[in-house]
């Protein structure tokens, strides 16, 4: 009877489990998408089209996941029009939005005019020749793409072929249990370019056959693929592709 009355007890709470959580889980794979709207400036909130008598900008702290690239602030060179144009800033960058948001010199955070900054390196403190990371804010001059794009793009490596990554955070809402509140998370959402002497082409899937039409190999580059076994589903391998690519031409 102890054997039989704890198998009950067991199956009873996974069922509980299973009625509580499981409907988290697929509202969150239904959820329906919030389009964004720019800010004007940084207040902790996200900006999306008005609905209704609804409000028209949503808490982050009420939202799962992380609308930005780093959670911590970071040093950066933003990149203007022209050589001129560059300022040394603590930056974060907003996937949500596709926002580069700076602080003040008062500490104030504030979000870049549109279209003033054309590019962001982030560096280590003090050392702006030591680069972490760089990206376009979108695509303009010298950039051609065929399909305008606004998106934050973050460059993995320099030379004639290089690849993109843009990295959106979209913002979605569902139901709660019962459909008593509304639920707001970030979904993430990656796609990949090719730069080939400044024309952005999409990438449509990571595989050999895609990236080898895309950026063919030479005999050299085809022996070094074999003998380095790469594998061009893999971002950082296909990087390496390319960079081999940029020093044999």
């Amino acid at each position: 009877m102890q054997k039989h009355s704890f198998l009950s007890k067991s199956i009873h709470a996974i069922l509980i489990f299973v009625f509580i959580y499981t409907p988290f889980y697929v509202l969150a794979q239904d959820g329906v998408m919030i389009e964004t709207l720019p800010s004007t400036k940084a207040d902790g909130t996200i900006n999306i089209y008005g609905r209704g008598s609804l409000s028209n900008r949503i808490p982050y702290d009420k939202i799962t996941g992380n609308a930005f690239w780093k959670a911590e602030w970071q040093s950066a060179t933003l990149m203007g029009r022209n050589k001129k144009e560059r300022w040394e800033q603590e930056v974060k960058l907003n996937l949500a939005s596709h926002e580069i948001y700076y602080k003040k010199a008062n500490g104030d955070e504030a979000v870049v005019n549109e279209g003033l900054v054309k590019r962001v390196q982030f560096h280590e403190s003090n050392k702006p020749d030591n680069i972490i990371a760089s990206f376009l804010n979108g695509v303009t001059e010298p950039f051609v793409s065929k399909e305008p794009i606004k998106e934050l793009l973050q460059v993995l490596n320099e030379g004639k072929y290089q690849l993109l990554k843009m990295d959106n955070r979209k913002l979605l809402e569902g139901d709660s249990l019962f459909g008593t509140m509304k639920r707001y998370y970030f979904k993430n959402e990656i796609k990949y370019y090719l730069v080939n002497n400044y024309v952005v082409t999409p990438i449509k899937k990571l595989n050999k056959e895609t990236i080898l039409q895309l950026a063919p190999p030479g005999k050299n580059e085809q022996e070094w693929l074999e003998q380095n076994k790469i594998d061009l589903k893999k971002e950082a391998d296909i990087v390496r592709y390319f960079n081999q690519l940029n020093a044999s031409k």
